[in-house]
């Protein structure tokens, strides 16, 4: 039904994408019922300390209802939630990438000595220059004239290369992936054909 699509916009395929929204949405609901909500609920009506720190967030919950409501005079109720969500979810995304990724790969670009074998060698030093060359592509405040100019220029269309290098390498892997999973359905839609096919 989904790969009905190709031949263009269709009923088998609307009936496909509306079952996918409404079960994806229904067992959502479900889960976060049974999981999240419910537990919460009757933790909060036998332990006080829990009722703090469930009967916080069920607040700023309630605080978002306004928003849909026709009647808009408290609607600015929902900035409190809104403006904690963005200003947590900012923070936590920060910090994360700050933490999790650039310190991390900036001390291992930085931490690679020149040892071991002359492949290690290598990879250590092309390391080196591509980590300069593709710094060097952001580098907007060089002189326009001189020698220094000329340096900047090389440096900035070097590293431009290696970020279309590096850019190439990952929408081939993602095509891969992609080509991957798709062989994966197409093999178990078969199966599944030669198997009603007896």
């Amino acid at each position: 039904m989904v790969l009905s699509r190709i031949a263009g916009d269709n009923p088998l395929f609307r009936v496909a994408q509306y079952l996918f929204v409404g079960v994806s949405l229904g067992l959502a609901f479900v889960v976060a019922y049974h999981q999240v909500l419910a537990p919460a609920i009757r933790t909060v009506g036998t332990d006080q300390n829990s009722a703090v720190v469930y009967g916080v967030p069920l607040l700023l919950g309630l605080l978002l209802l306004p928003r849909i409501s026709r009647r808009q005079e408290l609607s600015w109720l929902a900035n409190i939630p809104l403006a904690l969500i963005f200003g947590v979810g900012a923070a936590l995304a920060v910090g994360g990438a700050i933490v999790g990724t650039l310190v991390p790969q900036i001390l291992d670009t930085a931490n690679r000595p020149l040892a071991g074998s002359a492949a290690q060698i290598a990879g250590t030093i092309v390391l080196a220059l591509g980590t300069a060359l593709t710094l060097g592509t952001f580098y907007y405040t060089a002189p326009k004239e001189g020698p220094s100019a000329r340096i900047a220029a090389v440096t900035s269309a070097l590293g431009h290369w290696i970020l279309m290098i590096a850019f190439g390498f990952f929408f081939a892997s993602a095509v891969q992936s992609y080509l991957s999973a798709l062989t994966e359905r197409l093999g178990l839609l078969i199966d599944f054909v030669r198997g009603l096919a007896g």
